[in-house]
């Protein structure tokens, strides 16, 4: 199935901006990959076969297009990626860590599948990753925050350096991501990997169902109350 091409890559004429990219993104999600999904498991033994297993491959493989595409946004602008674009939905930024769902997000998911006891030792193994990988990002964001405070108290500021480290912030999160779904998957395996994707598909989507934004507005406080 052919992809959008990634923010800022290909020819001048072919790059979108990140928030049509993630509207082609979703929509492809939404239908057809979540519907042969879900058909694939549907009509499934239980086995691996091959419907299934292609069906799984092609959702796992379109998170991490997605992955990609905020690398390359965060290449042309890793403020915006880091600080939650605007191609993100109210309901999503509560879950987010430096422009996508926070890693530990993943190994919640797979949790409340009801998983096998070697695929819960498997997740703890994943979290005990993520919990040493997500401090030192977080302190590296950090420690450039303070440097260019610094230096701009100093009349020093290096702005190009500034966005320079907070580009490689955001591609070690999502290399951080990317490898937890990569892991957990092949944890996971077979049924258990699809019903895993398929679940992970259903949550993004939520985000961004109409219905569900609707009750999300109504919680809200109105102006000035």
């Amino acid at each position: 199935m052919p992809r959008p091409p990634p923010p800022g890559r290909g020819a001048p004429g072919a790059r979108r901006p990140v928030r049509d990219f993630f509207a082609v993104w979703l929509a492809t999600l939404r239908s057809p990959l979540l519907p042969l999904l879900r058909r694939a498991l549907s009509s499934s033994s239980g086995s691996w076969d091959d419907p299934l297993s292609s069906a799984a491959a092609a959702v796992e493989a379109h998170f991490q297009a997605h992955w990609s595409a905020l690398d390359a946004a965060a290449r042309q602008d890793p403020a915006r990626v880091v600080a939650a674009g605007n191609w993100r939905s109210p309901l999503e930024l509560p879950f987010l860590w430096f422009g996508d769902v926070h890693p530990s997000l993943l190994t919640s998911l797979l949790r409340t599948l009801s998983p096998s006891p070697r695929l819960l030792a498997a997740a703890d193994r994943v979290d005990r990753r993520i919990r040493a990988a997500v401090p030192n990002v977080s302190d590296r964001f950090r420690r450039a925050q303070e440097a260019f405070v610094a230096a701009e108290v100093a009349g020093t500021a290096d702005v190009e350096a500034f966005l320079g480290e907070l580009k490689s912030v955001a591609l070690e999160a999502n290399r951080l991501r990317r490898g937890v779904l990569s892991e957990l998957v092949a944890a996971a395996g077979g049924y258990q990997a699809a019903l895993y994707l398929e679940a992970l598909s259903r949550f993004v989507l939520s985000m961004h169902d109409p219905e569900v934004l609707r009750r999300f507005d109504q919680c809200r406080p109105s102006p000035g109350s």
